[in-house]
């Protein structure tokens, strides 16, 4: 049963895949919309049979027959639009056909598992598979294409090429990637040589499908466009013609009202000067309208005028016979030109329907009017056409009607202009879009028209009662001369190239295996040469960090004590060489982090209001030094905002672009403005500033890395370029982006933003020590761990300074033993250890541990490490193992007391 289903599920994947492969591949048709230069289902269907076997024939069968055959008409149930495509049954037939042949052709003289990364079997594929499988298809498609009337026979050759090479080139491509596929699954080849096959394949096959389709659209709109232009020179042309007609008939309308005594004289003097201006009225008449009393009368003026006349006459069967008795006549009085119009004399239009029908609304309007299309009484090869009326009532009585004739093979001739436009098809159609009858056609194919029909014009316009539509479509020879094909030509070399490309790929990869050793072990060399290069810059920022903060140590020691102006200067200046140092230290080393992917982003929660007052504070001197003002703007109303976020890279980020801002603001204000997103996904940081400004070429390259915006020999900024590119990529790490606008010499806006994750923090009363700015440590008994002799000096003097009790051990064995000996004084008993971490006989790290398995009143005593390791992994360590927070060397003076502050708060908190 199993095995059923599972055969069963077959059949139905490769009937999604063929079809969905093939109604996207529709997308590739050539402008005619019968041949595909692409045909990626071939490859797909001769993938299949070699996989699952020739069972799976009738899935591509049937799967080629819905793809060709549409069944959303709603003018067809289901059962028509089968019989109404019979074409498709053929083309369904010869493309499942083709793959089985194909199949065959492989596993006879190939080798029956698919090796595809051989060059003999490459070779034997690239043949057979495609141009000799695609020859069935390609021939059974564009014969039944022409047989069922949907090409016809001059695009024979060219319908059955664009699909052979189509089908071949879907071959080439896509039956290696599903080949490839199947091996992975069945763990025959990596993962890799499929990634790697297909990326090169498939992103050149995209690119080449990208410029397909940008160049046909081009080609599109080009005929569109000429099309347009030439359907819109025609139909104007048609229409003046047509009015010219109407002019024509108005002004003899004109004519014969004012005459007092009209005559043939006079007729066809004025007749013959309007016609001499105007190539598009074949003949003009004064059509009569008289009752019977008055017929012997005006048939003997006809005898008079036209001696051959027979008097008032009618047509029967193409017979002109002398009309029967009736109530009104309205007959051809005058016509001119006579010679070509002789027939006409004496004519009944009244007898005639369609001429009936117009001269009825006529006189009922008393306007003009045209009639249908009819077949003039005139002898003439061609002669049909419409005639035109025009009622009106002369000074002594006589009612008619002024009459032009239009031979519309006449009007089309004169109209078109050009080779091109000689090369249209041109159809006149009357009434309206539901109902309309077919007037003229010139060039017209009804299979044409059927290929071209989206590539026309069509112009419609109202004489009298009737609505006239003028459809200008192209044909065949139109578009030889019009397109040129690129995008045809383009896909088809494109994807060819794709094809080689592909087999170029398979043989490459075919030597994959012989060297993966060598890679692996190649690899292997580069990770512990990357191991090596971070265990170094690891050795090196600690061996440079611990004496930097001997130096960062006595120098502020030195601050405390007297000195004069010019030393406090000096003094100045010296620290803050040792802090840009330390910068970039720090910098230097997250970038190797970042590059390694070694940096972690760890979400803690955080008061955002508060780490954005400890930030200003922190700035507060220096913003006053340079006589600016540092302002917050916290729009957020909860000022105790609790959000998960990794509050040092946040407070990094910030402290980077507050510090360019004040580098880069000689004067005005610098603000940190803090926002929540509407939608509160995002929250939104922005440091705008007064500065210099950007230039807009500059903001291009300002989060590169090592950039400065001076030129090195000029520069008068410090900095070594890197703030803002560990920025973006904090930034980026913490799930969100940032951007920059700046106006030179005005100020720029850094703005960044975070995704918003709230904590909900307990409603609680806190009743915390003193604040952070008046916080005292007076009488606090602190055990500072500590190798480093300069190192201890140091601490001793700063803590002491704050009136802490300050107790040194110079390595770990020391610190237990302190702590030993302080349980049996109650006086000396120590609040805080700071550690640090590489001591001898006993380091920091394990130290610690061994207080935190104490079973006494120290096993939670605050510990805060004092350490010149750097790295978040080494920092996490400390954490995790027992150290409540970390002070890096070289050890800064507000740090190392806001970490005290810390550790105090929490531990004070009461809960009410």
């Amino acid at each position: 049963m199993s095995y059923f289903f599972r055969k069963i599920g077959a059949y139905f994947f490769v009937f999604i895949v063929y079809f969905i492969s093939g109604k996207l591949s529709l997308y590739l048709s050539s402008i005619d919309g019968y041949s595909t230069p692409v045909w990626p289902p071939a490859g797909f269907a001769l993938g299949f049979v070699l996989i699952f076997g020739n069972r799976v024939w009738l899935s591509v069968f049937l799967a080629a027959y819905f793809t060709n055959t549409h069944f959303s008409d709603p003018d067809f149930s289901w059962l028509e639009t089968f019989t109404n495509n019979p074409q498709n049954i053929f083309i369904s037939f010869g493309n499942s056909i083709s793959a089985l042949f194909g199949a065959y052709l492989l596993k006879k003289y190939s080798d029956s598992k698919l090796n595809i990364f051989s060059v003999k079997d490459l070779l034997s594929f690239f043949v057979l598979a495609g141009p000799a499988a695609a020859i069935i298809s390609s021939i059974i498609g564009s014969f039944s294409l022409l047989i069922f009337n949907i090409i016809y026979k001059d695009f024979l050759f060219q319908t059955w090429f664009t699909w052979w090479l189509g089908d071949s080139i879907g071959i080439i491509i896509f039956t290696p990637i599903l080949i490839l596929t199947h091996k992975w699954i069945l763990k025959e080849e990596t993962g890799m040589r499929l990634i790697l096959f297909c990326s090169a394949t498939m992103g050149t096959f995209v690119l080449t499908l990208t410029i397909f389709f940008v160049t046909r659209d081009w080609e599109k709109e080009f005929i569109q466009y000429r099309i347009k232009t030439d359907g819109q020179i025609i139909s104007s042309e048609i229409e003046n013609r047509i009015f010219e007609n109407l002019r024509v008939v108005k002004s003899l309308g004109s004519f014969i009202s004012v005459q007092n005594s009209l005559n043939k004289k006079d007729f066809d003097t004025y007749a013959k000067s309007i016609l001499d201006e105007t190539e598009s009225v074949s003949a003009v008449s004064w059509n009569l309208k008289i009752p019977h009393s008055k017929r012997s009368l005006y048939e003997a003026k006809l005898k008079n005028d036209y001696p051959n006349s027979i008097g008032i006459n009618l047509k029967e069967e193409g017979a002109t016979k002398i009309s029967p008795i009736k109530e009104q006549y309205i007959f051809v009085r005058y016509i001119y030109p006579f010679p070509e119009n002789k027939a006409a004399v004496g004519y009944d239009v009244y007898s005639n329907p369609v001429r009936r029908e117009a001269l009825n609304i006529a006189m009922q309007t008393n306007d003009l009017e045209i009639t249908g299309k009819v077949n003039l009484i005139q002898n003439d090869s061609d002669n049909s056409g419409f005639l035109v009326f025009y009622p009106l009532k002369r000074n002594d009585g006589e009612y008619g009607f002024a009459t032009a004739v239009i031979k519309i093979t006449s009007i089309i001739k004169k109209s078109l202009i050009g080779s091109d436009q000689n090369n249209l098809c041109v159809q006149i159609l009357e009434g309206d879009q539901n109902h309309s009858n077919e007037v003229y056609n010139r060039n017209c194919i009804t299979s044409q028209e059927k290929i071209f029909s989206d590539f026309s014009h069509v112009h419609r316009t109202k004489i009298g009662s009737h609505l006239l539509t003028f459809r200008i479509v192209a044909t065949k020879e139109y578009f030889d001369k019009n397109l040129t094909n690129a995008s045809r030509f383009i896909l088809i070399i494109s994807s060819f190239l794709t094809g080689l490309l592909g087999i170029l790929m398979l043989i490459i990869l075919g030597k994959e295996k012989s060297i993966q050793e060598i890679v692996e072990k190649r690899t292997f060399e580069l990770e512990k040469a990357n191991r090596v290069k971070s265990e170094f810059l690891a050795n090196m920022s600690h061996e440079i960090r611990t004496p930097m903060n001997g130096v960062l140590g006595m120098l502020t020691l030195l601050e405390e004590t007297n000195v004069d102006i010019e030393q406090k200067d000096y003094l100045d200046n010296a620290k803050k060489s040792v802090l840009s140092l330390l910068t970039i230290i720090n910098d230097i080393l997250d970038v190797s982090k970042l590059e390694n992917h070694k940096l972690e982003i760890i979400p803690t929660e955080t008061n955002i209001y508060k780490l954005c007052r400890d930030i200003q504070l922190l700035f507060q001197s220096d913003v006053i030094e340079k006589n600016l003002k540092l302002n917050l703007d916290f729009t957020i109303e909860d000022t105790n905002l609790h959000i998960l976020v990794d509050e040092n890279r946040l407070r990094q980020v910030l402290n980077n672009l507050i510090s360019n801002s004040l580098k880069f603001t000689p004067s005005g204000i610098i603000t940190l403005a803090v926002k929540l997103d509407p939608s509160r996904n995002f929250i939104e940081f922005c440091v705008h500033d007064t500065g210099i400004g950007i230039s807009e070429e500059n903001m291009k390259r300002l989060f590169d890395r090592f950039v400065q915006l001076e030129d090195a020999r000029t520069k008068r900024f410090e900095g070594a370029g890197l703030g803002l590119y560990i920025s973006k990529q904090l930034v980026k790490l913490m799930g969100g982006e940032i951007k920059v606008e700046s106006i030179l010499n005005i100020g720029s806006t850094f703005k960044f933003t975070i995704p918003f994750h709230q904590v909900d923090v307990p409603v609680q009363t806190i009743i915390r020590i003193e604040s952070q700015e008046t916080f005292n440590l007076k009488n606090v008994n602190v055990l500072v761990a500590e190798d480093n002799l300069l190192n201890q000096k140091f601490v001793r003097k700063v803590l002491e300074k704050e009136k802490v009790n300050v107790t040194i051990a110079s390595n770990g064995i020391e610190t237990i033993q302190l702590l030993d000996a302080s349980l049996l004084n109650e006086s000396r008993k120590y609040d805080l250890v700071l550690m640090d971490i590489q001591m001898p006989e006993l380091d920091g790290l394990e130290t610690t541990k061994r207080i935190r398995k104490r079973r006494d009143e120290y096993q939670n005593i605050p510990i805060i490490a004092l350490t010149a390791n750097n790295m978040d992994s080494q920092i996490k360590e400390y954490l995790e193992n027992g150290m409540d927070d970390c002070v890096k060397k070289p050890i800064i003076l507000s740090e190392l007391l806001n970490s005290i502050y810390k550790i105090f708060s929490k531990s004070n908190e009461i809960k009410q």
